[in-house]
Protein backbone atom coordinates (compact mmCIF):
# COMPACT_ATOMS: atom_id res chain seq x y z
CA UNK A 1 0.00 0.00 0.00
CA UNK A 2 2.72 2.19 0.97
CA UNK A 3 4.59 1.24 -2.18
CA UNK A 4 1.24 2.26 -4.37
CA UNK A 5 0.70 5.96 -2.56
CA UNK A 6 4.31 6.50 -3.48
CA UNK A 7 3.44 5.76 -7.30
CA UNK A 8 0.68 7.53 -7.37
CA UNK A 9 -1.26 4.72 -8.30
CA UNK A 10 -4.84 4.89 -7.83
CA UNK A 11 -7.16 2.05 -5.85
CA UNK A 12 -10.34 2.63 -7.99
CA UNK A 13 -12.88 -0.38 -8.18
CA UNK A 14 -14.11 -1.57 -11.64
CA UNK A 15 -17.35 0.65 -12.79
CA UNK A 16 -20.53 -1.07 -12.07
CA UNK A 17 -22.81 -2.04 -14.28
CA UNK A 18 -26.42 0.28 -12.86
CA UNK A 19 -28.82 -1.68 -11.09
CA UNK A 20 -32.18 -2.40 -12.40
CA UNK A 21 -34.28 -1.97 -9.39
CA UNK A 22 -32.76 1.45 -9.10
CA UNK A 23 -33.40 2.35 -12.45
CA UNK A 24 -37.23 1.41 -11.40
CA UNK A 25 -37.25 4.24 -8.53
CA UNK A 26 -35.99 6.96 -10.84
CA UNK A 27 -38.44 5.76 -13.35
CA UNK A 28 -41.35 6.42 -10.97
CA UNK A 29 -39.83 9.61 -9.09
CA UNK A 30 -39.52 11.01 -12.74
CA UNK A 31 -43.09 10.02 -13.35
CA UNK A 32 -43.63 11.82 -9.82
CA UNK A 33 -42.10 14.99 -11.13
CA UNK A 34 -43.42 15.26 -14.80
CA UNK A 35 -45.54 12.77 -16.95
CA UNK A 36 -42.16 11.69 -19.73
CA UNK A 37 -41.58 10.23 -23.23
CA UNK A 38 -39.81 6.48 -22.81
CA UNK A 39 -37.79 7.46 -25.60
CA UNK A 40 -36.71 11.07 -23.80
CA UNK A 41 -35.98 9.12 -20.66
CA UNK A 42 -33.77 6.74 -22.26
CA UNK A 43 -31.68 8.98 -23.72
CA UNK A 44 -31.20 10.36 -20.63
CA UNK A 45 -30.41 7.52 -18.29
CA UNK A 46 -27.73 6.80 -21.04
CA UNK A 47 -25.88 9.63 -20.41
CA UNK A 48 -24.96 8.18 -16.88
CA UNK A 49 -21.81 6.15 -16.87
CA UNK A 50 -23.10 2.99 -14.86
CA UNK A 51 -26.57 2.78 -17.78
CA UNK A 52 -24.30 3.71 -21.09
CA UNK A 53 -24.62 0.11 -22.49
CA UNK A 54 -28.20 -0.50 -20.74
CA UNK A 55 -29.95 -2.39 -23.85
CA UNK A 56 -33.47 -0.85 -24.82
CA UNK A 57 -35.27 -4.23 -23.89
CA UNK A 58 -33.88 -4.01 -20.32
CA UNK A 59 -35.04 -0.39 -20.20
CA UNK A 60 -38.65 -1.06 -21.71
CA UNK A 61 -38.95 -3.87 -19.35
CA UNK A 62 -38.46 -1.91 -16.09
CA UNK A 63 -40.75 1.00 -17.53
CA UNK A 64 -42.99 -1.73 -17.39
CA UNK A 65 -42.63 -3.20 -14.37
CA UNK A 66 -43.43 0.01 -12.61
CA UNK A 67 -46.70 -0.26 -14.82
CA UNK A 68 -47.72 -3.06 -13.79
CA UNK A 69 -45.69 -5.31 -12.06
CA UNK A 70 -44.77 -7.69 -14.53
CA UNK A 71 -46.51 -10.23 -16.13
CA UNK A 72 -46.97 -12.62 -13.32
CA UNK A 73 -48.18 -9.05 -10.83
CA UNK A 74 -50.35 -7.27 -13.57
CA UNK A 75 -53.53 -8.73 -12.11
CA UNK A 76 -52.93 -6.96 -9.02
CA UNK A 77 -53.84 -2.96 -9.50
CA UNK A 78 -51.61 -2.43 -6.40
CA UNK A 79 -48.56 -2.64 -8.26
CA UNK A 80 -49.85 -0.61 -11.11
CA UNK A 81 -47.95 2.68 -10.22
CA UNK A 82 -47.72 4.55 -13.49
CA UNK A 83 -49.57 4.59 -17.00
CA UNK A 84 -49.55 6.46 -20.71
CA UNK A 85 -51.68 9.28 -21.43
CA UNK A 86 -53.07 9.86 -24.96
CA UNK A 87 -49.96 11.16 -25.78
CA UNK A 88 -47.50 8.33 -24.96
CA UNK A 89 -46.88 10.39 -21.98
CA UNK A 90 -46.53 8.27 -18.47
CA UNK A 91 -47.39 9.52 -15.20
CA UNK A 92 -48.41 8.55 -12.15
CA UNK A 93 -51.92 6.49 -11.60
CA UNK A 94 -52.71 8.62 -8.51
CA UNK A 95 -51.69 10.74 -5.73
CA UNK A 96 -51.07 8.26 -3.18
CA UNK A 97 -48.28 6.66 -5.29
CA UNK A 98 -46.39 9.96 -5.50
CA UNK A 99 -47.09 10.37 -1.68
CA UNK A 100 -45.77 6.72 -1.17
CA UNK A 101 -42.53 7.00 -3.12
CA UNK A 102 -41.74 10.54 -0.90
CA UNK A 103 -41.84 8.52 2.11
CA UNK A 104 -39.90 5.47 0.71
CA UNK A 105 -37.28 7.12 -2.02
CA UNK A 106 -33.79 6.21 -1.03
CA UNK A 107 -31.26 3.58 -2.10
CA UNK A 108 -29.63 1.90 1.71
CA UNK A 109 -31.74 -0.52 2.69
CA UNK A 110 -31.11 -0.87 6.57
CA UNK A 111 -29.50 -4.19 7.77
CA UNK A 112 -32.44 -6.40 9.02
CA UNK A 113 -31.81 -7.56 13.07
CA UNK A 114 -33.26 -11.05 13.86
CA UNK A 115 -34.02 -11.96 17.71
CA UNK A 116 -32.26 -14.90 18.76
CA UNK A 117 -33.93 -17.27 21.27
CA UNK A 118 -32.50 -20.17 23.24
CA UNK A 119 -35.09 -23.48 22.57
CA UNK A 120 -35.07 -27.25 23.83
CA UNK A 121 -32.66 -28.92 20.89
CA UNK A 122 -34.53 -30.85 17.95
CA UNK A 123 -31.14 -33.31 17.67
CA UNK A 124 -30.45 -36.60 19.73
CA UNK A 125 -27.25 -38.37 18.22
CA UNK A 126 -26.91 -35.94 15.54
CA UNK A 127 -30.39 -36.32 14.00
CA UNK A 128 -33.40 -34.09 14.00
CA UNK A 129 -36.02 -36.02 16.30
CA UNK A 130 -38.98 -33.27 14.18
CA UNK A 131 -40.19 -29.82 14.84
CA UNK A 132 -39.00 -27.60 17.65
CA UNK A 133 -40.51 -25.99 20.16
CA UNK A 134 -41.25 -22.52 19.20
CA UNK A 135 -40.90 -19.52 22.18
CA UNK A 136 -37.63 -19.15 24.67
CA UNK A 137 -35.85 -17.11 26.23
CA UNK A 138 -34.06 -13.97 23.85
CA UNK A 139 -30.30 -13.94 23.71
CA UNK A 140 -29.91 -10.88 21.65
CA UNK A 141 -30.19 -9.68 18.16
CA UNK A 142 -27.67 -10.90 15.01
CA UNK A 143 -27.47 -9.72 11.91
CA UNK A 144 -29.31 -11.61 8.99
CA UNK A 145 -26.31 -11.34 7.19
CA UNK A 146 -24.48 -14.24 9.01
CA UNK A 147 -27.42 -16.54 9.46
CA UNK A 148 -28.52 -16.64 6.00
CA UNK A 149 -24.72 -18.44 5.59
CA UNK A 150 -25.44 -20.97 7.95
CA UNK A 151 -27.50 -24.74 8.04
CA UNK A 152 -29.27 -26.30 10.84
CA UNK A 153 -26.63 -28.09 13.10
CA UNK A 154 -24.11 -25.16 12.57
CA UNK A 155 -22.96 -24.05 15.29
CA UNK A 156 -21.88 -20.01 16.75
CA UNK A 157 -20.51 -18.03 19.39
CA UNK A 158 -23.29 -15.79 20.69
CA UNK A 159 -23.84 -13.88 23.95
CA UNK A 160 -20.76 -15.84 25.23
CA UNK A 161 -21.92 -19.26 24.84
CA UNK A 162 -21.53 -21.74 21.79
CA UNK A 163 -25.07 -22.61 20.38
CA UNK A 164 -26.65 -24.62 17.73
CA UNK A 165 -29.00 -23.18 14.83
CA UNK A 166 -32.00 -24.82 14.79
CA UNK A 167 -34.07 -22.86 12.64
CA UNK A 168 -35.36 -19.36 11.05
CA UNK A 169 -39.04 -18.22 11.45
CA UNK A 170 -40.21 -15.25 10.52
CA UNK A 171 -37.77 -12.67 12.46
CA UNK A 172 -36.96 -15.22 15.06
CA UNK A 173 -33.45 -17.39 15.25
CA UNK A 174 -33.96 -20.64 17.32
CA UNK A 175 -30.70 -22.02 18.78
CA UNK A 176 -29.56 -24.35 21.62
CA UNK A 177 -26.87 -24.66 23.46
CA UNK A 178 -24.27 -26.74 22.54
CA UNK A 179 -20.32 -27.83 23.39
CA UNK A 180 -18.75 -27.69 19.63
CA UNK A 181 -15.54 -27.18 20.13
CA UNK A 182 -15.46 -25.42 16.31
CA UNK A 183 -18.08 -23.18 16.95
CA UNK A 184 -17.86 -19.84 13.87
CA UNK A 185 -17.17 -16.41 15.41
CA UNK A 186 -20.41 -14.32 14.03
CA UNK A 187 -19.46 -11.84 11.22
CA UNK A 188 -21.25 -8.45 10.73
CA UNK A 189 -21.94 -6.52 7.74
CA UNK A 190 -19.13 -3.55 9.03
CA UNK A 191 -16.55 -6.78 8.22
CA UNK A 192 -17.53 -7.55 4.73
CA UNK A 193 -15.28 -4.83 2.76
CA UNK A 194 -12.53 -7.34 0.86
CA UNK A 195 -9.25 -6.74 0.59
CA UNK A 196 -9.28 -5.06 -2.86
CA UNK A 197 -8.41 -6.04 -5.93
CA UNK A 198 -5.20 -3.88 -7.00
CA UNK A 199 -4.08 -4.20 -3.20
CA UNK A 200 -4.60 -7.93 -2.79
CA UNK A 201 -2.35 -8.21 -6.83
CA UNK A 202 0.44 -6.41 -5.10
CA UNK A 203 0.27 -8.39 -1.59
CA UNK A 204 0.97 -11.66 -4.29
CA UNK A 205 4.03 -9.66 -6.21
CA UNK A 206 5.34 -8.34 -2.66
CA UNK A 207 5.38 -12.43 -1.67
CA UNK A 208 6.93 -13.97 -5.04
CA UNK A 209 9.89 -11.41 -4.86
CA UNK A 210 12.53 -12.77 -2.24
CA UNK A 211 13.99 -9.37 -2.72
CA UNK A 212 11.16 -7.27 -1.72
CA UNK A 213 11.19 -9.57 1.72
CA UNK A 214 14.33 -6.56 3.05
CA UNK A 215 11.62 -3.92 2.98
CA UNK A 216 9.45 -6.03 5.42
CA UNK A 217 9.68 -6.12 9.51
CA UNK A 218 11.93 -8.71 10.79
CA UNK A 219 9.49 -11.16 12.17
CA UNK A 220 7.29 -11.08 8.73
CA UNK A 221 10.54 -11.65 6.94
CA UNK A 222 11.36 -14.48 9.34
CA UNK A 223 8.10 -16.14 9.06
CA UNK A 224 8.00 -16.24 5.22
CA UNK A 225 11.47 -17.84 5.12
CA UNK A 226 10.04 -20.61 7.63
CA UNK A 227 7.05 -20.73 5.24
CA UNK A 228 9.28 -21.30 2.04
CA UNK A 229 11.69 -23.78 4.01
CA UNK A 230 8.61 -25.95 5.41
CA UNK A 231 6.21 -25.66 2.44
CA UNK A 232 5.81 -23.15 -0.53
CA UNK A 233 5.47 -19.60 -0.31
CA UNK A 234 2.90 -18.59 -3.33
CA UNK A 235 4.14 -17.36 -6.83
CA UNK A 236 2.12 -14.46 -7.98
CA UNK A 237 0.10 -16.42 -10.20
CA UNK A 238 0.00 -19.86 -8.36
CA UNK A 239 -2.51 -21.37 -5.66
CA UNK A 240 -0.78 -23.40 -2.75
CA UNK A 241 -2.89 -26.02 -1.83
CA UNK A 242 -1.59 -27.63 1.71
CA UNK A 243 -3.18 -30.47 3.26
CA UNK A 244 -2.30 -31.99 6.85
CA UNK A 245 -4.23 -33.56 10.04
CA UNK A 246 -4.29 -31.80 13.04
CA UNK A 247 -6.25 -33.53 16.42
CA UNK A 248 -8.80 -35.67 14.83
CA UNK A 249 -9.59 -33.83 11.78
CA UNK A 250 -7.90 -33.34 8.06
CA UNK A 251 -7.67 -29.65 7.19
CA UNK A 252 -7.13 -28.48 3.48
CA UNK A 253 -5.47 -24.90 3.17
CA UNK A 254 -5.15 -22.37 0.19
CA UNK A 255 -4.32 -19.02 -0.19
CA UNK A 256 -5.94 -17.02 -3.14
CA UNK A 257 -5.46 -13.37 -1.81
CA UNK A 258 -8.58 -12.04 -3.18
CA UNK A 259 -10.88 -11.18 0.04
CA UNK A 260 -13.00 -12.58 2.38
CA UNK A 261 -15.76 -12.24 0.24
CA UNK A 262 -14.76 -14.25 -2.65
CA UNK A 263 -13.25 -16.68 -0.60
CA UNK A 264 -16.32 -17.41 1.69
CA UNK A 265 -17.88 -18.20 -1.87
CA UNK A 266 -15.48 -20.79 -2.64
CA UNK A 267 -15.38 -21.56 0.95
CA UNK A 268 -19.24 -22.92 0.66
CA UNK A 269 -18.84 -24.34 -3.09
CA UNK A 270 -15.58 -26.62 -2.29
CA UNK A 271 -17.56 -28.14 0.42
CA UNK A 272 -20.11 -29.13 -1.41
CA UNK A 273 -18.06 -30.65 -4.13
CA UNK A 274 -15.68 -32.27 -1.36
CA UNK A 275 -19.43 -33.11 -0.22
CA UNK A 276 -19.48 -35.33 -3.32
CA UNK A 277 -16.37 -36.43 -3.26
CA UNK A 278 -16.65 -37.93 -0.14
CA UNK A 279 -14.56 -36.57 1.89
CA UNK A 280 -16.80 -35.25 4.70
CA UNK A 281 -16.35 -31.83 5.00
CA UNK A 282 -17.38 -30.69 8.50
CA UNK A 283 -16.93 -26.57 7.55
CA UNK A 284 -14.91 -23.76 6.68
CA UNK A 285 -13.27 -20.53 7.62
CA UNK A 286 -11.95 -17.81 5.65
CA UNK A 287 -9.79 -14.53 6.08
CA UNK A 288 -8.94 -11.90 3.73
CA UNK A 289 -5.92 -13.70 1.78
CA UNK A 290 -6.64 -17.70 3.11
CA UNK A 291 -9.47 -20.19 2.83
CA UNK A 292 -9.56 -23.29 4.99
CA UNK A 293 -11.75 -26.48 4.95
CA UNK A 294 -11.66 -29.42 7.23
CA UNK A 295 -13.11 -32.62 6.94
CA UNK A 296 -13.52 -36.06 8.69
CA UNK A 297 -11.96 -37.68 5.61
CA UNK A 298 -8.31 -37.55 4.75
CA UNK A 299 -7.80 -35.27 2.02
CA UNK A 300 -4.08 -35.99 1.70
CA UNK A 301 -4.65 -39.38 1.05
CA UNK A 302 -7.54 -39.00 -1.57
CA UNK A 303 -5.03 -36.35 -3.36
CA UNK A 304 -2.20 -38.58 -3.27
CA UNK A 305 -4.32 -42.20 -4.54
CA UNK A 306 -5.86 -39.79 -7.08
CA UNK A 307 -9.53 -39.68 -5.21
CA UNK A 308 -9.72 -35.66 -5.09
CA UNK A 309 -8.44 -33.94 -8.50
CA UNK A 310 -7.30 -30.50 -7.38
CA UNK A 311 -7.45 -29.11 -10.85
CA UNK A 312 -11.15 -30.55 -10.86
CA UNK A 313 -12.13 -29.34 -7.59
CA UNK A 314 -10.84 -25.54 -7.93
CA UNK A 315 -11.93 -25.68 -12.10
CA UNK A 316 -13.93 -22.95 -12.60
CA UNK A 317 -17.21 -24.61 -13.90
CA UNK A 318 -18.46 -24.41 -9.92
CA UNK A 319 -19.88 -20.87 -10.65
CA UNK A 320 -22.17 -22.50 -12.92
CA UNK A 321 -24.95 -25.72 -11.68
CA UNK A 322 -23.19 -25.42 -8.25
CA UNK A 323 -23.32 -22.15 -7.78
CA UNK A 324 -26.93 -22.26 -9.03
CA UNK A 325 -27.83 -25.35 -6.67
CA UNK A 326 -26.14 -23.33 -3.80
CA UNK A 327 -28.26 -20.54 -4.61
CA UNK A 328 -31.28 -22.15 -4.88
CA UNK A 329 -30.96 -23.65 -1.05
CA UNK A 330 -29.69 -20.41 0.22
CA UNK A 331 -31.73 -17.36 1.84
CA UNK A 332 -29.26 -15.69 0.33
CA UNK A 333 -31.64 -15.00 -3.32
CA UNK A 334 -34.85 -13.80 -1.07
CA UNK A 335 -32.88 -11.03 1.13
CA UNK A 336 -31.41 -9.52 -1.96
CA UNK A 337 -34.62 -9.98 -3.84
CA UNK A 338 -36.32 -7.88 -0.24
CA UNK A 339 -33.72 -5.33 -0.63
CA UNK A 340 -34.30 -5.19 -4.48
CA UNK A 341 -38.32 -4.72 -4.13
CA UNK A 342 -37.21 -2.06 -0.87
CA UNK A 343 -35.27 -0.10 -3.21
CA UNK A 344 -37.69 -0.43 -6.75
CA UNK A 345 -40.63 0.41 -4.91
CA UNK A 346 -42.79 -2.80 -5.17
CA UNK A 347 -43.07 -2.94 -1.80
CA UNK A 348 -43.37 0.51 0.40
CA UNK A 349 -42.20 -0.08 3.93
CA UNK A 350 -43.11 3.45 5.06
CA UNK A 351 -47.29 4.93 5.14
CA UNK A 352 -48.56 8.11 6.31
CA UNK A 353 -48.11 7.75 10.07
CA UNK A 354 -46.80 4.47 10.20
CA UNK A 355 -44.13 1.61 9.37
CA UNK A 356 -44.16 -1.73 8.16
CA UNK A 357 -42.49 -4.44 10.52
CA UNK A 358 -39.55 -6.84 9.22
CA UNK A 359 -42.11 -9.60 9.32
CA UNK A 360 -44.80 -7.50 7.30
CA UNK A 361 -41.50 -6.82 4.90
CA UNK A 362 -40.59 -10.45 5.08
CA UNK A 363 -43.91 -11.94 4.42
CA UNK A 364 -44.47 -9.84 1.16
CA UNK A 365 -41.73 -10.04 -0.75
CA UNK A 366 -41.58 -13.91 0.29
CA UNK A 367 -44.53 -14.10 -1.44
CA UNK A 368 -43.68 -12.37 -4.21
CA UNK A 369 -40.41 -13.97 -5.16
CA UNK A 370 -41.76 -17.53 -4.80
CA UNK A 371 -44.54 -16.36 -6.97
CA UNK A 372 -42.20 -14.70 -9.89
CA UNK A 373 -39.53 -17.45 -9.60
CA UNK A 374 -42.67 -19.78 -10.69
CA UNK A 375 -44.55 -17.75 -13.20
CA UNK A 376 -41.75 -15.60 -14.46
CA UNK A 377 -38.11 -16.51 -13.42
CA UNK A 378 -37.07 -13.55 -15.91
CA UNK A 379 -38.75 -11.06 -13.79
CA UNK A 380 -36.70 -7.65 -14.20
CA UNK A 381 -36.53 -7.56 -10.13
CA UNK A 382 -34.82 -11.30 -10.05
CA UNK A 383 -32.28 -10.30 -12.55
CA UNK A 384 -31.34 -7.52 -10.31
CA UNK A 385 -31.41 -9.58 -7.23
CA UNK A 386 -29.20 -11.98 -9.08
CA UNK A 387 -26.78 -9.05 -10.64
CA UNK A 388 -26.35 -7.35 -7.19
CA UNK A 389 -26.02 -10.63 -5.68
CA UNK A 390 -23.29 -11.46 -8.28
CA UNK A 391 -21.48 -8.54 -7.45
CA UNK A 392 -21.86 -7.14 -4.24
CA UNK A 393 -22.60 -9.87 -1.92
CA UNK A 394 -20.71 -12.99 -3.37
CA UNK A 395 -17.58 -11.23 -5.35
CA UNK A 396 -18.49 -14.00 -7.88
CA UNK A 397 -16.26 -11.71 -10.63
CA UNK A 398 -13.35 -11.59 -8.86
CA UNK A 399 -13.40 -15.70 -7.99
CA UNK A 400 -14.22 -16.06 -11.40
CA UNK A 401 -10.73 -14.22 -12.69
CA UNK A 402 -9.10 -15.93 -9.82
CA UNK A 403 -10.02 -19.37 -10.87
CA UNK A 404 -8.91 -18.41 -14.72
CA UNK A 405 -5.79 -17.13 -13.19
CA UNK A 406 -4.91 -20.52 -11.12
CA UNK A 407 -5.65 -23.04 -14.18
CA UNK A 408 -2.55 -24.91 -14.03
CA UNK A 409 -0.81 -23.43 -11.54
CA UNK A 410 -1.59 -25.41 -8.98
CA UNK A 411 0.60 -26.75 -6.14
CA UNK A 412 -0.57 -29.09 -3.85
CA UNK A 413 1.87 -29.53 -0.30
CA UNK A 414 1.01 -32.58 1.64
CA UNK A 415 2.46 -31.58 5.06
CA UNK A 416 2.56 -33.12 8.01
CA UNK A 417 1.71 -30.25 10.56
CA UNK A 418 0.62 -26.82 10.06
CA UNK A 419 2.30 -24.37 8.26
CA UNK A 420 3.22 -20.96 9.04
CA UNK A 421 1.20 -19.17 6.38
CA UNK A 422 -1.81 -20.93 7.04
CA UNK A 423 -1.63 -20.49 11.37
CA UNK A 424 -3.56 -16.99 10.96
CA UNK A 425 -6.65 -18.63 9.30
CA UNK A 426 -6.43 -21.65 11.92
CA UNK A 427 -7.06 -19.23 14.28
CA UNK A 428 -10.47 -17.81 13.13
CA UNK A 429 -11.29 -21.66 13.53
CA UNK A 430 -13.22 -22.31 17.03
CA UNK A 431 -12.41 -18.67 18.16
CA UNK A 432 -14.75 -17.99 21.03
CA UNK A 433 -15.75 -14.86 22.74
CA UNK A 434 -14.23 -14.64 26.64
CA UNK A 435 -15.48 -11.92 28.45
CA UNK A 436 -13.32 -10.44 31.55
CA UNK A 437 -9.62 -10.68 31.59
CA UNK A 438 -9.21 -13.91 30.50
CA UNK A 439 -9.90 -13.25 27.24
CA UNK A 440 -6.33 -11.91 25.78
CA UNK A 441 -5.07 -14.83 27.60
CA UNK A 442 -6.76 -17.42 26.07
CA UNK A 443 -6.52 -16.15 22.78
CA UNK A 444 -2.75 -15.37 23.37
CA UNK A 445 -2.27 -19.27 24.70
CA UNK A 446 -4.17 -20.65 21.22
CA UNK A 447 -1.93 -18.90 19.28
CA UNK A 448 0.86 -19.72 21.10
CA UNK A 449 0.31 -23.68 20.69
CA UNK A 450 -0.26 -23.23 17.00
CA UNK A 451 2.78 -21.06 16.26
CA UNK A 452 4.66 -23.51 18.13
CA UNK A 453 3.05 -26.28 16.39
CA UNK A 454 4.51 -25.12 12.61
CA UNK A 455 7.80 -24.03 14.21
CA UNK A 456 10.44 -26.59 13.32
CA UNK A 457 11.48 -28.68 16.64
CA UNK A 458 14.85 -26.89 16.70
CA UNK A 459 13.03 -23.46 17.14
CA UNK A 460 10.18 -24.48 19.64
Amino acid sequence: AIDAVAENAQDTPPQRTGSLDVLAQHVLGCACGEPFLADDLYAEVQSAAPYMDLPRKDFDDVIDFVATGGYALKSYERFARIKQDKAGRWRVTNPRVRQSYRLNVGTIVEEPMLKVKLVRGSHKGGGSTGAIARGGRMLGQIEEYFIEGLVPGDTFVFGGEVVRYEALMEDEVYVSRSNDANAKVPSYMGGKFPLSTYLAERVRLLLADQRAWEGLPDQVREWLSLQAAFSRVPGSRELIVETFPRADKHYLVCYPFEGRLAHQTLGMLLTRRLERARAKPLGFVANEYALAVWSLGDMSAMVRNGRLNLDALFDADMLGDDLEAWLAESALMKRTFRTCAVISGLIARRFTGEEKSRRQVLFSTDLVYDVLRKHQPDHVLLRAARSDAATGLLDIRRLSDMLIRIKGRITHKELDRVSPLAVPVMLEIGREAVYGEASDELLAEAAEELVKEAMPPDQD
